[in-house]
Formats: structure tokens, sequence, C-alpha cells
């Protein structure tokens, strides 16, 4: 049985007495036989067509068409934005949790280590002093990121030039064990 809610919370429903109402369609139509019950978007609702033909069991589909403009935030109204505006005046500003901020700069400092671990030939910048504020430790591990990535970049061009003069892996020898 398939069936066109009106709207998404009554197909949520419908699903939920799914059983209860597969057992009341059985009793009400015996012979219709119902085993499941198929909820269908809004957008597939079956135009009702009054046909007096028994053959055209299946309706005509019609399309669900917005009745206006589609809004959003450029085309709201005057009141909207000025409604946003004092919202956001009145807004608290965001407090930086010192605790976060300090959990922040240990991984960081746990990430600086490994990277000058994993990778030495990265000019390791040890005059690096802890930062008080997310957004400069947050900066820092971007540029950081970054120049581990240049150097595995360059690792891996190294080694696979190195494998197509046949001369095998560079540093295959003296790999380190991954850390963990």
């Amino acid at each position: 049985m398939d069936v066109v809610p009106d709207a998404p919370a009554y197909g949520t429903k419908i699903r939920w007495i799914a059983p209860k109402l597969i057992e009341a369609a059985n009793k009400a139509a015996p012979h219709a036989n119902v085993q499941a019950v198929h909820v269908l978007a809004l957008a597939s609702r079956a135009a009702t067509t009054a046909t007096s033909s028994a053959a055209d069991d299946e309706p005509a589909l019609r399309q669900v068409v917005p009745a206006g403009p589609v809004k959003t935030g450029e085309s709201a109204s005057a009141g909207y934005h000025r409604a946003l505006a004092a919202h956001r005046a009145v807004a608290p500003l965001r407090q930086e949790d010192p605790a976060l901020a300090a959990v922040v700069v240990r991984q960081e400092q746990a990430r600086h280590d490994l990277a000058a671990h994993l990778f030495p030939d990265i000019d390791q910048d040890q005059e690096d002093e802890a930062s008080t504020s997310l957004e400069d430790v947050r900066v820092k591990q971007r540029q950081a990121a970054e120049a581990v990535r240049a150097a595995a970049i360059r690792r891996a061009r190294a080694e696979r030039t190195a494998g197509r003069n046949g001369a095998g892996r560079v540093g295959a020898e003296t790999a380190r064990p991954r850390v963990a």
C-alpha cells in the first residue's frame, strides 16, 4: 500500500504505526491483502482524477510547485535583517576556554615533537613560544601541517626517482618505525 502524507511528520508517524495500519487495512478490505506500507515523498503526490474507468489503476502524478519565490537570507525582509543585527549586537562574545586552550597547546607540542622525529630534514623552529590564543595555535598548526605535507611529498618524489633509476628505495634500510 502506497501512502502519501500531507507533511513529513505524518510520514514518520505512518512508518511507526505501519503494522497497525496494515492490520486495519486488511480487516477493512480483506481482498486487498496489504503486506507493506510504502510512504512516498511529498513531491510524488498523485493528483486525484475522477475517472469512471476501472482499468485506470494508476493516477497521474502532479508536479509540486512552490507557492512563491524561495526566501533566502539575501531576499529576506528588512525586519528580518534588523532582528538579526539586534541579535548579533547582544549575543555574548565567544569566550576562550582556558582548559581547551591548554589541551590544544599540548597537542600542538606533541605534534611538533612527532614531526621533528619523523621528518628531521624540516627546519623546525625551536624558538616557538606556546601561544595562549587558540587562533594563533590553529594558524601554526596549519603552517606546520603544510610543512610536514611538503616534506612528505619531497620524500615520496625522491623515493620514486630512486626507484626509476634502479637504486631501490631511498632510506629503506634506515626507515623509522611508525609512532602510534
